[in-house]
């Protein structure tokens, strides 16, 4: 606890909050890739899938 005394002469300034941090580009581009990369994958599968039967 600070001292009373040095908070009357002294006054401290409360620390920002912190903000989150934005995701690289990056990451971002993979992640859509992924997700692409799944989608089409689901979309294969459902295609075949209706062929077979």
């Amino acid at each position: 606890m600070p001292d009373p005394h040095c908070s009357n002469c002294c006054p401290v300034t409360p620390p920002k909050p912190e903000e989150p941090v934005p995701w690289p580009v990056g990451a971002l581009l993979w992640l859509a890739v992924i997700g692409g990369a799944g989608a089409g994958l689901y979309v294969l599968v459902m295609w075949m899938a209706s062929h077979l039967f």
